[in-house]
């Protein structure tokens, strides 16, 4: 079972990773290091490097840099650049600190590509909010909604598996919408 545990959580939050990269690792790290885990222990794992100091100080900063980045107009074409790399790194590195706190053997490892998948899908959620809300970030009230469901998910791991449907879900609904916006649209020579 905590494999399971640790793959609802892991899934969950590597999904919302591709959102805001920083909330959901922020909100891993935090419930870690304090111990309120379900299931899994982070902690005495090859990936543990997340639980330090110092790797709070960077997040610290990150999350700073993002905020500005996110909420100052001048700063958009920096966001574009950085935000997928960043969702990918971040997807990929608590996927596999999930997993490395339930499996012994080096098979966490198996969690990189799949956290980074994970974030892609996030990010692509992310790119239909933004179309559908006219090109606007959803600002504060989809920070606050993370935060509440990245912390739901640390604390009850099988809502990561819930996380992930609806992210999935979300993601056919962006597709349907693009392909609505687009209909009917030819190029003609």
């Amino acid at each position: 079972m905590p494999v399971a545990w640790a793959i609802g959580a892991g899934a969950g939050l590597a999904s919302m990773a591709g959102v805001r990269s920083f909330i959901p690792l922020a909100i891993y790290m935090l419930f870690a290091r304090l111990g309120w885990v379900w299931g899994f222990s982070p902690e005495n794992t090859p990936m543990d490097f997340l639980l330090s100091n110092a790797a709070a100080a960077v997040l610290l900063v990150a999350v700073a840099v993002q905020i500005a980045i996110t909420r100052l107009p001048a700063m958009a074409r920096i966001d574009l650049l950085l935000r997928m790399p960043l969702a990918v790194l971040v997807g990929a590195l608590i996927m596999a600190g999930t997993l490395a706190g339930a499996i012994s053997s080096s098979l966490y490892l198996v969690g990189l590509p799949v956290g980074a998948v994970l974030a892609l899908l996030g990010v692509y959620v992310y790119q239909g909010l933004v179309m559908a809300g006219g090109g606007r970030d959803p600002g504060p009230a989809l920070d606050v909604s993370l935060i509440i469901v990245s912390a739901l998910t640390m604390l009850v791991p099988p809502a990561g598996y819930l996380a992930l449907l609806l992210g999935i879900w979300l993601a056919l609904r962006v597709r349907r919408l693009k392909r609505m916006k687009y209909k009917g649209l030819r190029v003609l020579a």
